[in-house]
């Protein structure tokens, strides 16, 4: 295990952006076994070479700055879309709860508001915009 170590020295090794790579690479392989034989399960398998060329590519790769760069502008582009799935999260829990959830047309911050109050005006506790909504 000594040699592993030795080869990795200097290597940027995996991040974020390398294990969403690699559940792409999972997705694709997946799909392939599909449509196996046929002419889109022969451009999924090209797809997923290309796919683990790259996570390979940085994983190796020595050249450490660039990959953190290139994580942080992933990591940049993931953010929304990983706050709007923990608000869809958020929202099936509330369903048929005593609590409604707004979000600020501000700052798109989550605020839970008493179901049945009628029109109140809410202020977000981040920004203190305030605004009307129905309950």
């Amino acid at each position: 295990m000594n040699w592993f170590r030795r080869f990795m020295y200097g290597r940027y090794g995996s991040d974020q952006l390398s294990t969403c790579l690699f559940f792409i690479y999972v997705i694709l392989v997946v799909f392939q076994f599909a449509f196996r034989n046929s002419v889109p399960g022969m451009i999924l398998m090209a797809l997923s070479y290309v796919v683990v060329f790259i996570y390979f590519f940085r994983f190796l790769s020595r050249n450490i700055y660039k990959r953190q760069s290139e994580n942080q502008k992933f990591l940049q582009m993931w953010k929304p879309v990983k706050n709007y799935l923990k608000y869809l999260k958020l929202r099936i829990q509330e369903r048929n709860g005593v609590k409604k959830l707004f979000r600020c047309p501000k700052c798109h911050q989550t605020i839970r508001v008493p179901r049945g109050k009628g029109k109140i005006a809410i202020t977000c506790p981040k920004c203190h915009y305030e605004f009307i909504k129905k309950t």
